[in-house]
């Protein structure tokens, strides 16, 4: 028998075990009910993060896929081939920086090849490409301090955004373990990326605003938008970064990048285009944004086609010239236009954009995704990658570029370019005084390029490292430069602190090519870049009429300084690349001095047309031609010489407190047997046809000695042929004669460019103030139309008179 004492502990034992089985029973419970409330938020969350989910929509999916047999016929035959070319590959188990960049992107296209038809057969190279390249060593070491990981800033972002569009596509043939392991894996790489690089932190919008800013933002979406279970202080963290550097550069494409261009040039532009798409791609998708939103807001996503279009030369056997060389500017682009401009003309309804990514035919393009020197592709279908396909709108109709004007200026950039049609054999100018960051942009505000058919006259010598101003056809004072001499990475200041080192640049006036007559007006004020603080002002005025250029340079001073005018040339090799294939003329001299102050420019040992340069100066300007040195950052990649000569510099010299400088610019071609004369007294010119005739005077002094034409204002010009005056124009002027009749008479300045036809007179005007104007015509006119628009207007003794508006620019047609 047990005791009393027994039983009670028997009892005692007999409660706690009860209690302890109603605990567990109840700890079991409450396991199960959270476990069913975990499933069902897991199911929500499920629901609302449903894969596909990075660059479209899972309901997009089905017409996704059958794009392949209708629109995206080429697109869907060059991924088949970059899946070809994988599974003849091994797998890379040792990645190189250049590799880490381009080969994820590759496996994308086999990760959607596989999503958009699953019969294809390529599943298992996917396999064994990407779950070789998720356990790359590399990134653990990287993470855990122990190695510098395995790329570089560029490569790893483009790799994260890969491989994350290669889970958010493979997501249903993944098992549960496999998603947990990649999305924390990528999750890992991103938020050590995030701490690592401090690009994420900066507060700097020149840094932020670059090819590598945009490029590590769009990998840091990829992430946020595209993993699953990220910790919310990550999440937190993430955003918030991603939404400050949005809404600072968001703001800066509405403001002072409104025109759409690129301080880091063209080349790179097109870099940080591609990666400026993906990032707003990301987040279109991933706040669940309509098509066009956020770019229809945004003024730089309107304009940037227009900035690259207008970016690209005349010539070669491509119709593609090369790229204005402005900032560190390779000859070609650094992104594919094909990949980078489908999705911006899909959201715009863009036909630039889509002329851009379709019928912009290009022989070869810069491969970042190439891992060997000798993969290159002459079919540019080669080049069709994944974003094409899922950016591209098939049914987008591309615009007509002969209905497109000749001329373009972004404002912002402080940048014009002219071409003297939209043919392959087109004359080519541009000029840039603008705003300055940092990064890869130059200290050559002031510069400017001549180009034809692909050939380069008047050049930029490109990409250097180091950066001299000497480099560029701008001013030299005390033999210093502009603001960023001589950096690696010019340091322009931090904005909006160095707005005030901005150059700028007016366009006047601009007709573009029309009634048989083509004229630009335009005044470049780079003074601000430079730090000497002697200089007090230089202006670059730049005239283009039909063909021929006049350039005149103002400088003054607060005491005489050395002065230097640079003028930069070289001899391109003539062959299959005749644009920009210059390593074998590079040391040849391509300035030929005919008399005194009158030089041939000859790119291509006479099998180009030759360019005229003359001075036309009143001041003696002393001229020499130099041999033009650089740091070229391609040749130097190329065989290790780096400090190289590419072809030759014209100096022209003056010691002086203020003075001006006049030069003519002309293609022999375009002459046609005429003459080029300074006047005999005044800044200014005439042109004499083969009879001695006068036919063309310009000035700009009104007290010029000129034979017909006289003028009250700043510059004016005339033209004559055989049934009289044919055109005429001025800049702030109020009175313009030809010998005793009045053309035109002005209450205010106006600047004017008129050309007069048999049946009608067509002006461009432009006045910063209120004005009356007077014209003589013949006979009364049957219309006046301003900007296609009936005017009133006065007619009385042979004078017509009407009035324009402050701040007006218009055009005019007078029907007689």
């Amino acid at each position: 028998m047990l005791d009393q004492t027994g039983n009670n502990k028997i009892m005692i034992r007999n409660n706690i075990q009860k209690r302890i089985g109603d605990v567990v029973l109840i700890v079991l419970l409450l396991i199960l009910f959270s476990g069913t409330i975990i499933s069902a938020n897991a199911d929500v969350l499920t629901k609302k993060m449903k894969h596909p989910r990075l660059f479209f929509k899972s309901n997009e999916l089905s017409q996704l896929a059958s794009l392949r047999h209708a629109t995206h016929k080429a697109e869907w035959k060059s991924l088949l081939n970059i899946c070809e070319s994988l599974e003849r590959k091994d797998p890379i188990f040792k990645p190189k920086s250049k590799l880490v960049f381009a080969f994820p992107e590759k496996l994308a296209a086999v990760a959607l090849v596989q999503l958009l038809d699953p019969s294809q057969a390529y599943q298992k190279t996917f396999e064994k490409h990407f779950w070789t390249i998720m356990n790359w060593k590399e990134w653990d070491e990287w993470i855990t301090g122990k190695g510098k990981g395995p790329a570089n800033d560029l490569g790893v972002a483009q790799a994260l955004i890969a491989l994350t569009a290669c889970y958010d596509w493979q997501y249903q043939n993944m098992t549960d373990k496999q998603r947990v392991f990649v999305s924390q894996k990528l999750i890992r790489i991103a938020h050590h990326f995030y701490k690592d690089y401090n690009r994420f932190h900066t507060k700097s919008f020149a840094i932020m605003n670059c090819n590598h800013g945009t490029n590590v933002y769009a990998a840091l979406s990829a992430v946020l938008y595209g993993t699953d279970k990220i910790p919310e202080n990550y999440k937190k963290e993430w955003t918030e970064c991603l939404d400050h550097k949005y809404e600072t550069l968001t703001s800066q494409m509405n403001s002072n990048m409104s025109d759409g261009f690129s301080d880091e040039g063209a080349t790179y532009f097109m870099f940080q285009l591609k990666t400026y798409m993906q990032w707003f791609e990301l987040r279109r998708n991933g706040l669940n944004l309509a098509y066009g939103k956020p770019y229809e807001d945004l003024a730089w996503f309107k304009n940037t086609s227009a900035y690259c279009l207008y970016s690209i030369l005349p010539g070669g056997h491509d119709n593609f010239g090369g790229l204005a060389r402005y900032a560190d500017a390779n000859p070609k682009f650094w992104g594919n236009p094909y990949s980078s401009f489908p999705a911006l003309a899909k959201n715009l309804q863009d036909p630039v954009a889509q002329w851009l990514s379709s019928d912009l035919k290009l022989k070869e393009v810069e491969l970042w995704r190439a891992e060997k020197n000798n993969e290159k592709d002459d079919n540019q279908n080669s080049n069709f990658d994944v974003w094409r396909y899922i950016g591209k709108d098939g049914n987008l109709a591309s615009v007509d570029l002969n209905t497109l004007p000749n001329y373009r200026f972004f404002e912002d950039a402080g940048m014009y370019v002219w071409r003297s049609s939209w043919e392959n054999d087109a004359s080519y100018f541009t000029i840039k005084s603008g705003q300055h960051y940092q990064g890869h942009a130059q200290p050559d505000d002031g510069q400017f390029m001549l180009h034809r058919a692909g050939v380069p006259y008047i050049i930029d010598m490109g990409y250097s490292n180091p950066k001299y101003t000497h480099e560029h056809n701008v001013l030299l004072v005390n033999g210093k430069g502009q603001v960023g001499d001589g950096d690696v990475w010019s340091e322009f200041g931090e904005y909006p602190d160095n707005k005030s080192i901005w150059g700028k640049t007016d366009m006047i006036l601009s007709t573009g090519k029309q009634a048989d007559s083509d004229y630009f007006n335009l005044i470049c004020d780079p003074s601000n870049m430079y730090p000497v603080k002697e200089l007090k002002k230089w202006n670059r005025e730049v005239i283009g009429w039909n063909g021929m250029f006049l350039m005149r340079d103002v400088m003054e001073a607060t005491e005489e300084v050395d002065l230097e005018l640079l003028l930069h040339a070289y001899t391109s090799r003539n062959g299959k690349k005749d644009a920009y294939v210059y390593e074998k003329d590079r040391d040849v001299n391509p300035f030929k001095s005919e008399k005194e102050n009158q030089w041939i420019v000859d790119p291509q040992k006479g099998k180009a047309p030759l360019l005229q340069v003359k001075d036309l100066s009143v001041s003696k300007w002393k001229s020499t031609v130099d041999e033009a040195w650089f740091y070229d950052n391609y040749i130097r990649k190329k065989d290790g010489k780096g400090y190289v000569q590419l072809g030759s510099v014209l100096t022209r010299k003056q010691k002086a407190k203020k003075v001006s400088s006049v030069l003519f610019f002309a293609f022999e071609d375009d002459l046609e047997n005429r003459t080029v004369s300074k006047l005999k007294k005044g800044e200014g010119f005439q042109v004499f046809n083969k009879k001695g005739e006068l036919i063309k005077e310009m000035s700009w002094n009104g007290e010029s000695k000129t034979s017909r034409l006289s003028f009250d204002g700043e510059m004016a010009g005339i033209e004559w042929d055989d049934s009289g005056v044919k055109s005429w124009f001025g800049r702030d002027i109020t009175e313009l004669k030809d010998k005793t009749s009045n053309l035109l008479l002005a209450t205010n300045e106006v600047s004017v460019h008129a050309v007069h036809k048999q049946q009608s007179i067509l002006l461009h005007l432009s006045s910063e103030r209120f004005a009356k104007i007077q014209l003589a015509i013949m006979a009364k006119p049957k219309s006046v139309k301003k900007n296609g628009v009936d005017q009133k207007f006065h007619f009385n003794k042979g004078i017509i008179s009407f009035e324009i508006e402050q701040e007006d620019n218009s055009q005019l047609i007078i029907e007689l």
